[in-house]
């Protein structure tokens, strides 16, 4: 392959998207979040409140993650409308709810790829 080609994966995206989408996913929950939402496209902030506790609690965080007030405000505050700017989710206010977005095929393979390194690593912790 050339210096200059990109690899398979990566077709499709510039470079600008790549970044985007890899600061979408640095925080643990938001990666929990894609995660989530690529498998039942919807949810709640309540119920992606449980499932980043639930899951940060199962991973042994002892962290304000494991605070359901706390992490509910930072999901609501802070994750969410990253991923809502980042274009992996649409986060209704009014409704407090998140939707994954249709993601082009490129897209969702690199999220796939970052959330699968992430349950590697989280595999080996044990």
């Amino acid at each position: 392959m050339d210096q200059h080609e990109q690899p398979a994966e990566t077709a499709g995206l510039s470079s600008e998207r790549l970044d985007t989408l890899i600061r979408a996913l640095a925080a643990e929950p938001r990666r929990m979040i894609y995660t989530y939402l690529a498998e039942h496209d919807s949810a709640s902030i309540e119920e992606l409140t449980d499932v980043v506790v639930g899951w940060s609690r199962a991973r042994g965080r002892d962290t304000a993650t494991c605070n359901w007030d706390d992490t509910r405000t930072a999901l609501h505050h802070r994750h969410l409308p990253v991923l809502d700017d980042a274009d992996v989710i649409t986060y209704d206010l009014d409704q407090q709810t998140a939707t994954l977005a249709s993601l082009s095929p490129s897209t969702a393979e690199v999220l796939s790829s970052i959330t699968d390194l992430d349950t590697a690593e989280t595999d080996h912790e044990d």
